[in-house]
């Protein structure tokens, strides 16, 4: 196996060109697919839950059938979470800031145990998955 997190660097910040004329800038796919979540289910979703959800469906996938692939795809889906925190951030907020991230009803996003999901609390569990090989 290659380098996973370089290959997943090239997949968003270096193809992002090649992507972008194919299916348009990522994140605004991302918060296009938020409205139509959100049309579909009654229920208000962000860019923010899009993220989410394709990076849990991710690890869905690797925990029934290891596949590099979905690795690869958490990673670079994890990287480009980052770049739009990082684009969304008004220039005055610092680099931890998560307040954007939040649900209809003003709640941080919040794991089952009530901890913060964040890219780089996904990161981690990335690192231990890919440990696990």
């Amino acid at each position: 196996m290659s380098n996973i997190l370089k290959e997943a660097d090239q997949i968003i910040n270096e193809r992002s060109e090649e992507k972008e004329r194919q299916y348009g800038p990522f994140s605004e796919g991302m918060k296009r697919a938020a409205m139509i979540a959100s049309g579909m289910t009654g229920r208000t979703w962000s860019a923010h839950d899009m993220y989410i959800a394709m990076i849990a469906l991710k690890f869905s996938r690797q925990s029934y059938n290891f596949k590099e692939d979905n690795l690869l795809d958490a990673a670079a889906y994890i990287g480009a979470w980052q770049n739009f925190i990082d684009e969304e951030r008004p220039a005055h907020e610092g680099p931890d800031s998560h307040d954007d991230i939040s649900i209809s009803n003003n709640k941080t996003l919040l794991t089952e145990d009530n901890n913060e999901v964040s890219p780089e609390a996904l990161l981690k569990t990335f690192i231990a998955m890919e440990g696990k090989k």
